[in-house]
């Protein structure tokens, strides 16, 4: 029958039913040749001309096509026809009764639990009782209770595999349902992973491009307004600053789309803040909004960092003066960069205007990439702006 075909995932327990089910069969066979060899041992004799062995022939096909191909909506009609012809058997000889132990395991798999309970008794009276009424002369209590053993014997046997089969489906059950979780977790991270790369991409664009085009905005319109009031000198100071700007964002667009690097950390990091210090002092010039811009350094600062951290101490910088010029209208500002045996410290402070609090863009981005590297980020706003990123240098962690 259908439902005794080999499953497809061999789990350890699905094995184990596996072998029961052989085993079934096997015994099956086995009990059948045992009974036949026995009746003809008997005598030999009238072998020939008794319906034994056709009714063998006929009950080991009927079993063998009934578990091998009838579908599984078959198995009662087929296993009363198995019933009728073992009948038949223990009718020409008693030597036929034993085959009642697979027959009793058949008929709880088939039927309901209650039909094959009273099914596996009517089988037991069948082999206890009908050789007493044929064959009376090799009866005695053992032909009874032999049989009423085996079928004891075999009621046990389901109930064992019958908790197994339920055993192995909730493991199957378990397996699928952490197959799909981890597929759904799979799926999440990488949502997570594509929003992380996104918004990551955003910053290095808002804090090298964007603020490269902004510049050459700003001074571009600057030169049109010397051009308009006849300074040719001070529109050919500007022209050249864009040019400058224009020529360091075409580099840092080109390193960005290479290897997505920072476009300082070839050198160190003081050398990388006087740059970034020099950039807005020119545009600031050109703009003719000259700001007066420091840099003061402290403790160890000829030390190698790692570089998530070094990459997010030149970004700071350069969001914080960023802000410095385009919002806080400042005249002076100061930079000071520390760095301690465990912490690396950047303060940008300026005495503009101050501002409501709430963070921008670049403030919120540079935000983001201070916490990628454990750090700390403090916005001071009142008479002046303080700025504070403080990065411990025990973070190993790169920045997405």
């Amino acid at each position: 029958m259908s439902h005794l075909s080999r499953p497809r995932t061999l789990d350890p327990l699905t094995r184990i039913l596996v072998y029961l089910r052989a085993g079934l069969h096997l015994t099956f066979a086995l009990l059948l040749l045992l009974g036949l060899f026995r009746y003809a041992a008997a005598d030999p004799a009238r072998l020939g001309d008794s319906p034994a062995l056709p009714l063998v022939a006929a009950l080991a096909g009927t079993y063998l096509v009934g578990t091998v191909r009838s579908p599984a909506r078959f198995a009662p009609a087929w296993l009363a026809v198995v019933v009728v012809l073992w009948c038949g058997l223990v009718a020409v000889s008693a030597h036929f009764v034993w085959v009642l132990f697979p027959l009793a395991l058949l008929a709880l798999q088939v039927l309901p639990r209650w039909a094959g309970l009273t099914s596996v008794a009517v089988l037991w009276a069948i082999a206890a009782f009908v050789p007493l009424l044929l064959h009376p002369e090799g009866w005695s209590t053992g032909s009874a209770l032999g049989p009423a053993i085996g079928t004891v014997v075999a009621v046990a046997i389901f109930f064992v595999y019958r908790t197994l089969h339920s055993e192995a489906a909730r493991h199957r059950r378990v397996a699928q349902q952490l197959r799909a979780t981890r597929a759904e977790l799979a799926a999440t991270e990488h949502e997570a992973g594509r929003m992380e790369e996104r918004e990551r991409l955003s910053r290095e664009i808002h804090d090298t491009v964007a603020q490269g085009l902004s510049s050459i905005l700003l001074v571009s319109r600057a030169a049109q307004a010397s051009l308009s009031r006849g300074d040719a000198a001070t529109a050919g100071e500007q022209l050249g600053t864009i040019g400058e700007v224009a020529a360091e964002n075409l580099a840092e667009a080109r390193r960005f789309v290479r290897d997505l690097a920072s476009p300082a950390l070839g050198e160190s990091v003081p050398d990388a803040l006087r740059g970034v210090i020099d950039r807005v002092r020119a545009r600031q010039g050109a703009l003719g909004e000259p700001v007066e811009i420091s840099l003061q350094l402290a403790g160890d600062t000829g030390r190698a960092l790692p570089e998530p951290v070094a990459r997010v101490i030149v970004r700071a910088a350069q969001e914080a003066l960023t802000n410095v010029v385009r919002h806080a209208r400042a005249g002076m500002a100061v930079v000071t960069f520390a760095v301690w045996e465990d912490t690396v410290t950047l303060d940008v402070v300026d005495d503009g205007e101050g501002f409501d609090g709430e963070y921008g863009y670049g403030l919120r981005g540079l935000e983001a990439r201070v916490a990628a590297v454990h750090g700390d980020l403090d916005v001071l706003t009142g008479d002046g702006t303080t700025v504070v990123v403080s990065i411990p240098l025990t973070s190993a962690k790169e920045l997405p």
